[in-house]
């Protein structure tokens, strides 16, 4: 018989193979980045190990679609490589101009004989005269050229390699102006660089005209924001854009406007955004710039207008530019066909107990509406077969022959008959006290001793201080109308009194 020593008898091993993450599927790596890391994590992780390279790229491609341009050196070089990256390129669907424009540089070296939108126009250009190509012997010659010419060469040759680079971008249909970015984007620049850059620009002096030399002839060569944005807006070798954005009022010269009036590719823009910081004045370069975009934009589908003030609003009276910006020179208000929305941004609501009034609710915080000079019943009616959102935020409307409130019930009549309309937002704030106007107890004063100084609780005041829209007005109007304040009891939504589809 034979024993066999089982302990010693040879048994078969399993190898145990490790798993990492690198051995997920493309598709579970992609759902973990997207949910639990920024952009910012994705670009550092693509550079942290090869594996990771092309899923990073993938998702950055897919969800990156926006590109930042910057006037320093740095950021125009990158431009061009991401342009030439076949896979960063394919989705970029649009291009945003940064720059910082400071108006409280302009007003105060802006001469006695010219008004700042002549001089901010022209003496604060931060864009070079030449774009540069990346190669530093073709951009010094190129630049030396530019320097020797006596007149600035024209924008499609002076800025050839922007262009040619854009060319790359198959998908590109929206370009915007800002003076920070705007959310995740390639080529992203810092805010406080953008400011710091916008300061080097505005500290060159104002040289009289009997004063020149080399240095400011070169400086009187390089470009301004509008200039590049016009100027790509209407290069014919560029795909037709359907979007435009102005995040800021853009210093304008005559000689941009005219570069504008030359293009016809303005009517094919279908959705514009104008921003700006204070009104839009009637009869300024920066009024006329607005106005043409919206106009000749006669495929225009969305319309949004955003005012954004400097300080808190005093004065009562309506502000005039939107009748100058809507209406042609003579007096026709502007139409689109294809209008499907219109939206009016006034002056956000504030979360604040400076102004308050004190009625029969609680104590509300607001700002005071703005209210402008605009038939906006019959800006309505016109378009009344095409308008499907309506979002008037923190605004009134008036005319030369009607107050505020009439105007409110006439246009939420107009609303009501609208065809096609689905959504309505009309937010107005409830507006008491100034902020200023306390006694020496710190306790609101009267409302007949403090109108006259704040137009406390004054909605609209008409310009021959006749008549007005007080608080109490704005009480019955939406008493009239069945709208309730908000649950804080800081606002009317008019939008709840519109009946869809009657």
């Amino acid at each position: 018989m034979v024993f066999r020593d089982l302990k010693r008898a040879p048994r078969p091993r399993h190898t145990i193979k490790k798993t990492g993450i690198l051995d997920l599927p493309a598709e579970l790596l992609v759902q973990i980045f997207a949910n639990d890391l920024s952009t910012f994590h994705i670009l550092r992780l693509r550079l942290s190990n090869s594996s990771f390279a092309p899923v990073c790229t993938s998702w950055l491609a897919e969800h990156l679609t926006r590109l930042y341009i910057h006037p320093n050196a740095v950021s125009m070089k990158r431009v061009l490589d991401i342009c030439a990256h076949p896979l960063f390129a394919a989705e970029v669907q649009e291009i945003v101009l940064l720059g910082e424009v400071r108006w409280t540089d302009i007003n105060r070296k802006a001469s006695k004989q010219t008004t700042r939108e002549e001089w901010g126009g022209g003496k604060f250009p931060p864009w070079p005269p030449v774009f540069p190509t990346g190669h530093l012997e073709e951009d010094r010659a190129r630049a030396a050229a530019a320097e020797a010419e006596a007149v600035v060469s024209v924008f499609e040759e002076a800025y050839g390699p922007l262009i040619r680079a854009l060319e790359k971008l198959p998908k590109l249909r929206k370009i915007s102006h800002a003076d920070c970015g705007v959310g995740p984007g390639w080529n992203q620049t810092k805010r406080d660089a953008i400011r710091t850059f916008a300061m080097r620009q505005s500290e060159w002096p104002v040289q009289p005209e009997n004063k020149t030399n080399t240095e400011t002839n070169a400086r009187s060569r390089t470009r301004a924001d509008a200039e590049v944005l016009v100027g790509l807006l209407s290069c014919p070798a560029l795909p037709v854009f359907s979007e435009l954005v102005l995040k800021n009022g853009l210093p304008t010269s005559a000689g941009h406007l005219q570069m504008l009036s030359t293009t016809e590719r303005l009517a094919n823009l279908e959705t514009i955004e104008l921003h700006s910081d204070s009104f839009w004045a009637p009869n300024t370069n920066r009024h006329t710039l607005g106005h043409h975009l919206l106009a000749n934009a006669m495929r225009l589908q969305h319309l949004k207008l955003v005012y954004t003030p400097n300080s808190y609003i005093k004065d009562a009276r309506r502000d005039d530019s939107f009748a100058a910006l809507l209406h042609t020179s003579s007096g026709d208000m502007l139409h689109w066909p294809a209008l499907k929305s219109f939206v009016v941004l006034g002056p956000q609501l504030v979360d604040t107990d400076n102004n308050v009034y004190p009625g029969p609710a609680q104590v509300v915080p607001s700002n005071r509406p703005l209210c402008h000079f605009l038939d906006i019943a019959g800006f309505v009616k016109a378009h009344a077969h095409t308008l499907e959102t309506v979002e008037l935020r923190n605004s009134l409307f008036a005319t030369a022959r009607q107050l505020a409130i009439p105007s409110l019930h006439k246009a939420v009549k107009a609303l009501n008959a609208c065809e096609r309309l689905r959504e309505v937002t009309w937010t107005v704030g409830k507006f008491g006290h100034h902020k200023e106007c306390r006694n020496k107890r710190g306790a609101p004063s009267g409302f007949n001793s403090c109108a006259r100084r704040f137009d406390c609780g004054v909605y609209h005041r008409d310009m021959a201080e006749y008549y007005m829209d007080v608080v109490e007005d704005m009480e019955r109007a939406a008493h009239t109308l069945g709208v309730d304040l908000d649950g804080e009891g800081r606002f009317w939504d008019f939008g709840d009194a519109v009946q869809f589809g009657q």
